[in-house]
């Protein structure tokens, strides 16, 4: 009877909402209707960063703080949600709850008296910039007169967590529960509020471990971070909790196609080792994720392939805090320097896909129209932490290889040319760390170089069908290469 229910519910939403999404497209096709740039909203509550950079350390210690709150819903037995991530009709609907999703949040300072920056990072599969706006809304009395400089704010690209953009509900009605987008609003805000009253001093270490064998990259050419990082703070006062900050790329996607319940998948798993081994807090940032880079929970891990997905997720958990276990022995203090810069960024919107979601109203995203082109505003971010780790700030799910290069050619690339630009790598010294907080401030779909982008479906060529367009990625690297020009 419950199958029946969701038959007759999507077909229904398809009939009621056939008007909006006749709308919709044509409005795609045209590209009439949209407003011209609308640039006082744009900059609303976007925060620049620092406005100078500093080399050297003006104290001797960090300063940190870490807030948690969970955004499972207590009404999921009686409210529909629809799970974020998998594209499926009818809309797959949430029938229960495996464990929590979260927020998880991190303050930290550089004690030169130029503020502190937040990070959080939602179980979601994408928040959108203008969510994220409403939170730094909520916090402006701690960021008006620049006790916060800068409030970053990604996802986990979960697909086992409830809808946070709206592409994934019976379309052409959205998936998006204003409730519940509310309520994550709020609380990433109080966890963020609550983690900047929190800090204390200590050390900050950093350690990194490459670990191929538990990732792998599901497009071509093959360009992968496969590290592992670690930052882990540890207090100089002993009666509060040490602070660990992951960072590696992996979809969160581990319970499969067919899962209906709510979990926070690996982060989750990972959190709990962590907690109960170490006693620390914990938050996960993902990486760079585009070319569907997946964790691999395969037989030569030592993941038995007789296991459930759920036990093999649980399984691979265990080893990535294994490895962060053995990282923490061997960390290397930071020395207090943070700075942060933001830059506001133009995507072209040229995929039929993305502006028919934008025409419908699926996700809060208002895109607009100049010199006969349809765009959209996102941001980009830019964080030096010590000597020398360089962290870039991906709106999206970002190919690695605009970062970290290994672009195909113009013989095997899908349009035949070679990618313009050089991966944003290159703008640093050889001994830097070079890490991606992925889908950080926007959730724009995967950035996928122009040489290779494929409008028509081809195989191998899943990822432009979730993107902005086949201009993205140039738009990305001459935006960070002009950012680093001024910055790096």
């Amino acid at each position: 009877m419950a199958v029946v229910i969701r038959w007759i519910s999507a077909i229904m939403a398809v009939l009621i909402g056939l008007p909006t999404l006749l709308g919709a497209v044509f409005q795609s096709l045209t590209k009439i209707g949209y407003d011209e740039r609308p640039v006082q909203s744009i900059s609303e509550n976007f925060l620049e960063g620092n406005t100078s950079f500093i080399d050297e350390a003006t104290s001797e210690y960090w300063s940190a703080g870490y807030a948690r709150r969970i955004l499972t819903p207590e009404d999921i037995e009686e409210t529909r949600y629809f799970l974020g991530g998998f594209l499926k009709f009818p809309a797959q609907e949430a029938t229960g709850v495996i464990d929590d999703l979260c927020v998880r949040a991190v303050v930290l300072d550089d004690n030169s008296g130029r503020r502190a920056a937040a990070f959080a990072w939602i179980d979601g599969v994408g928040f959108m910039n203008a969510d994220i706006k409403d939170i730094r809304e909520k916090l402006s009395d701690i960021t008006g007169d620049g006790k916060l400089i800068s409030i970053d704010v990604g996802s986990t690209h979960n697909h086992s967590a409830i809808d946070t953009q709206g592409l994934w509900g019976n379309i052409p009605k959205s998936g998006r529960n204003q409730k519940y987008i509310d309520s994550v609003v709020q609380k990433t805000a109080d966890a963020i509020r609550e983690a900047y009253n929190n800090r204390c001093e200590g050390t900050l270490y950093y350690s990194s471990k490459a670990c191929p064998e538990l990732f792998y990259d599901g497009r071509e050419p093959y360009s992968i971070d496969d590290k592992i990082h670690l930052f882990r703070f540890e207090p100089n006062d002993s009666g509060k909790k040490e602070i660990y900050i992951t960072n590696f790329g992996a979809h969160p996607i581990n319970l499969g196609w067919s899962n209906t319940e709510i979990s926070g998948d690996f982060p989750y798993y990972i959190e709990k080792e962590v907690t109960t081994e170490k006693n620390a807090d914990f938050i996960f940032v993902q990486g760079a994720i585009g070319g569907a880079i997946h964790a691999d929970m395969g037989v030569e891990n030592g993941i038995p392939e007789e296991l459930s997905s759920y036990e093999k997720m649980k399984e691979y958990s265990r080893i990535v805090a294994g490895v962060l276990y053995e990282l923490a022995e061997k960390g290397e203090a930071v020395e207090p320097v943070l700075n942060v810069k933001h830059a506001q960024i133009d995507f072209e919107v040229n995929n039929f896909i993305f502006l028919l979601a934008e025409s419908a109203g699926l996700c809060n995203v208002k895109a607009f129209k100049e010199d006969g082109k349809v765009y959209l505003t996102s941001e980009i971010g830019y964080v030096e932490m010590g000597k020398n780790i360089k962290i870039i700030e991906a709106p999206g799910e970002a190919l690695p290889e605009l970062v970290y290069g290994g672009f195909y050619s113009a013989e095997e690339a899908y349009n035949g040319t070679e990618y313009p630009y050089k991966g944003i790598e290159t703008c640093f010294d050889e001994d830097d760390e070079v890490l991606v907080f992925g889908l950080c401030n926007d959730a724009v779909g995967y950035i996928v170089p122009d040489n290779d982008y494929s409008s028509s479906g081809d195989e191998g060529h899943y990822e432009e069908t979730v993107s902005t367009g086949s201009k993205s990625a140039t738009a990305f690297s001459k935006a960070f290469f002009e950012l680093l020009g001024k910055w790096g």
